[in-house]
């Protein structure tokens, strides 16, 4: 009954606030437009650089990540954004994002070269390299709060993120899982790494831009919800929140 509560109890003090933050901060819908169009630039003279190609594509969406989680931690910790938060968003991240892009595909690359007869059995419907990539995925599903909330290096915010998981997995997972679920079945997609750059904005019409405002609207709010929850969730346990919230009832 206490885990209930504490979760009733955490989402009454961050959804008002988290709700109030991105609508305060609502620019930041548009910065899915710039990225697209960065990106967009990108793709046209990437085969230049046939043999670079990979290393900055990988670079630039790491600082566009970076930029992005930049502007979310302002919301999040000062409560707005300005054309200088922007503009030194793309850098402030970039060297622990790539990093963890470049652990994740040296992982994905020997699993695929060396495991591969292992992962591709069925275990039923689905593959074993399907179940093992979910259980990445939820394991390490707060790695974008660990990147701008905690100062640790790479190889510690892989351990970090799955100690949290460990501890507040229910607190964590539930309202995620809903806002998930939420984002999904208006956009069709999940709020990740494709929704955040803004791909697919250019079929212009009336529909589409209404869309993509809705979709980056609701995206920034679950991207501010997460940042807040994750604070609360990392520097406080059950029992001290508990405790806290009783103490204002007497």
């Amino acid at each position: 009954m206490n885990i209930i509560e504490d979760l009733i109890g955490v989402n009454k003090e961050i959804i008002p606030k988290s709700v109030k933050l991105t609508l305060n901060n609502w620019p930041i819908i548009f910065t899915g437009f710039v990225y697209a169009v960065i990106l967009s630039v990108l793709g046209r003279v990437a085969f230049m650089f046939s043999i670079l190609a990979g290393i900055i594509i990988t670079l630039v969406q790491g600082a566009l990540f970076s930029n992005y989680l930049y502007l979310i931690e302002n919301i999040v910790r000062y409560g707005k954004i300005d054309l200088e938060d922007f503009k030194q968003g793309f850098k402030v991240y970039l060297g622990k994002i790539y990093g963890i892009l470049v652990v994740i595909w040296f992982v994905n690359y020997g699993a695929g070269l060396f495991l591969r007869p292992i992962l591709n059995i069925q275990l039923g419907f689905i593959s074993l390299w399907s179940i093992l990539m979910i259980a990445a995925f939820i394991l390490l599903n707060c790695l974008p709060e660990v990147i701008y909330q905690k100062h640790y290096r790479v190889a510690e915010s892989f351990t970090y993120a799955f100690e949290f998981m460990k501890e507040n997995w229910l607190d964590w997972l539930v309202p995620n899982a809903v806002l998930f679920g939420v984002f999904a079945v208006l956009t069709g997609s999940g709020p990740n790494a494709t929704a955040i750059f803004g791909r697919g904005i250019f079929s212009v019409s009336t529909q589409s831009i209404a869309g993509y405002i809705a979709a980056q609207l609701l995206l920034s709010f679950i991207m501010v919800y997460r940042g807040l929850l994750f604070n609360v969730l990392s520097t406080t346990s059950r029992r001290k929140r508990m405790f806290m919230r009783n103490s204002y009832k007497m």
